[in-house]
């Protein structure tokens, strides 16, 4: 009985923070948005919305996908130097719910700390840091040739649009959040169209093939779920291979990555690909020196350069987001997931101390931090927060390193 109060806690969760993300909130809904100011990881006025915690995903999303791993693991490489003071940066994580801190600068681990009795094995809900792994099959599709250009249409992979309008939408414009597709509405709580499509799991394929036009292709920002559900349906029909087991032999067992697990929106398969990519902090870890090293991993070009610098750069319609991941590079004070700055938002109390950062985004707070310049990434896992300051934990980090 408790596992499946837990169970429902966890999935109504998730039904709560989408519906946060698609910005379907009347008016004064919203929770109050972090201190503004150089005191930013002190407390708000008004206490966040506080949601189950995420650590115990592997018991309670099912059925769940495997991601093929490497067995056995090596030692992470020891840091070069130590003896920066992390202390800051610890205690920020520890106050923001956190499960696991990562902190890999200059060829080491430097920082390496579990939370509230979690360790490395932990595999929490990781929400939409998944859609940064999402990118990756992509690009690996784009580097092997099984996509042959980024512009293709995707009336040449689902067999439903070919003739439609739906399929003129480039693969481009799903990477960069700029479909033209329309949203799920959230009104209406646990039978409202968004609820029932993170829910109804047998019924997922029909309703993202459902989706229609509301804006022009290409014209306008606007964070999707359902749009990089269609990525995974390009990964699959351009490999002929299933989601997991492309990204297992693509990209997981080259970066030298554990077990891994998806979310299977059917019996035997279509995993979530907005949410729920259930992986250690250290693999997530390795998921970043990949960005970081620009396609490379263990001495193998995974990803082309190229396409690589082309994932991370700014997107026409957002420069703060490129395919499928988040950068930092022009300061804001908040973060909308939308052109129109509604819904959902979150802030930054100073800009990034690096001008480089990118970012995998889960909700409230599950992160992965990249900077090429300063050879470094970060990974945080834990509750959701819906006061997570972006910029203090990598701020504080650099501050810790001298930078």
């Amino acid at each position: 009985m408790q596992k499946m109060c837990t169970t429902i806690q966890l999935l109504t969760s998730l039904v709560v923070l989408f519906a946060f993300m698609a910005g379907c909130q009347r008016e004064g809904e919203l929770p109050p948005p972090p201190v503004d100011d150089s005191t930013a990881s002190a407390p708000a006025a008004s206490e966040p919305p506080t949601f189950p915690s995420y650590a115990s995903a592997m018991d309670t999303l099912q059925p769940l996908g495997k991601i093929s791993g490497v067995q056995g693991e090596e030692d992470m490489a020891p840091a070069k130097a130590m003896g920066a003071d992390f202390s800051e940066a610890i205690s920020y994580a520890r106050e923001m719910g956190s499960y696991a801190l990562l902190v890999w600068q200059g060829g080491g681990l430097k920082v390496e700390e579990y939370f509230s009795g979690h360790d490395k094995e932990l595999r929490p809900e990781s929400a939409s840091m998944h859609k940064s792994v999402v990118g990756l099959t992509v690009m690996a599709a784009l580097s092997e040739g099984a996509i042959s250009s980024v512009d293709n249409t995707v009336g040449a992979y689902i067999p439903e649009w070919a003739d439609d309008e739906r399929g003129s939408i480039t693969i481009r414009q799903l990477l960069t959040m700029s479909s033209g597709l329309e949203r799920l509405s959230f009104e209406g709580g646990p039978t409202s169209q968004g609820a029932q499509y993170v829910m109804d799991g047998e019924g997922a394929r029909a309703r993202t093939l459902s989706l229609m036009l509301d804006q022009e292709p290409g014209s306008r920002f606007r964070y999707s779920n359902p749009v990089s559900q269609i990525l995974l349906m390009v990964v699959e029909a351009a490999t002929g291979e299933p989601y997991n087991q492309y990204l297992s032999e693509k990209v997981w067992m080259p970066i030298g990555a554990s077990d891994a697990f998806v979310w299977f929106n059917e019996a035997d398969g279509f995993p979530r690909a907005y949410t729920a990519l259930l992986a250690r902090a250290r693999d997530w870890l390795k998921v970043g020196q990949l960005y970081k090293d620009r396609g490379i991993a263990n001495g193998q070009q995974i990803i082309a350069p190229e396409i690589m610098d082309q994932a991370t750069g700014a997107s026409a319609r957002n420069p703060n987001y490129g395919w499928q991941i988040w950068r930092g590079e022009t300061y804001e004070e908040r973060r909308y997931y939308d052109a129109e700055k509604t819904g959902a938002s979150f802030g930054a109390s100073a800009p990034y101390a690096a001008d480089d950062i990118l970012f995998f985004d889960g909700f409230g707070g599950q992160r992965v931090y990249i900077s090429r310049d300063r050879d470094l990434v970060i990974v945080r896992l834990g509750d959701a927060r819906m006061d997570w300051d972006d910029a203090m934990l990598p701020n504080l980090v650099l501050g810790a390193l001298g930078e």
